[in-house]
């Protein structure tokens, strides 16, 4: 693996000791290169301006400031945002990691089979676009799209759409798209909306489609099995249960797998 393939890596953390346990971990990983690792609030602004960071690993319990608060300075002062995974001994703050645009969430401890789910997704995810779009566009610029619904339109950001699913309210209607959000509530769209529709309005660049009910938005999407055909989201969404067919695993792997 040449350097242009490494990903660029910080750590930010007030805690030596999981700062030296992180790091130890992600030595498993050829993948990653460390740029550097910060423990106070100037060390880490100055770690944050580097323009080679890929991905960001930051506590979210910072003195002085949060990690919320660093990132959101970051975005104020960068050309292009790195990815940044939160991470915390208290799931309290999962929606609102998820609200900050954060790539991923983890839990202290960190296990190494987490880091591997977190690295092979940003992986996926750089191949998936081109250099220069693979952060989501969310680092304080919302992406308004405009859902056709039953009554009219909803405008809404694309990135709080976890996926869009077609299913059958009863045995006597007919299939129906709907959007489900970040925060778990749904959104109907018009009848007759097709999944070629919806994928040329959200992107093909964010969303692929697993099956014929599902389309997937990337930032959500953690792991797909081959054998089984499984998608695993990241958490807390990952207690949703999808598979991909047949037909569109090997259209994934094609455009995908190519390690």
């Amino acid at each position: 693996m040449n350097g242009s393939d490494k990903i660029q890596t910080a750590i930010i953390d007030d805690d030596e000791e999981f700062v030296f346990a992180l790091r130890e971990h992600l030595g498993f990983f050829p993948e990653i290169q460390l740029q550097g690792c910060a423990s106070k609030y100037n060390q880490s602004k100055t770690l944050l301006m580097k323009e080679e960071l890929d991905l960001v690993f930051m506590d979210i319990e910072m003195p002085v400031k949060s990690g919320f608060d660093l990132l959101e300075e970051a975005r104020k002062t960068r050309r292009q945002m790195f990815s940044v995974v939160f991470y915390t001994a208290f799931d309290k703050y999962i929606l609102q990691g998820l609200r900050e645009s954060a790539f991923d969430y983890i839990l202290k401890p960190v296990k190494t089979e987490d880091l591997k789910n977190v690295i092979d997704r940003f992986k996926l995810k750089r191949r998936s676009e081109q250099p220069a779009e693979f952060i989501p566009v969310s680092h304080g610029i919302t992406e308004i799209i405009s859902l056709p619904t039953p009554i009219g339109l909803r405008f809404m950001d694309k990135n709080n759409i976890i996926l869009l699913q077609c299913t059958k309210e009863s045995v006597q209607d007919k299939p129906g798209w709907k959007a489900v959000l970040t925060d778990m509530s749904e959104v109907k769209l018009r009848a007759g909306t097709t999944a070629k529709e919806i994928i040329d309005l959200m992107g093909k660049r964010k969303f692929i489609q697993i099956n014929q009910s599902a389309i997937v938005n990337l930032n959500f999407l953690g792991s797909i099995e081959f054998k089984t055909r499984d998608c695993q989201l990241i958490p807390p969404f990952n207690g949703l249960k999808l598979q991909a067919s047949r037909t569109h695993l090997y259209e994934l792997r094609n455009k995908y797998d190519t390690l």
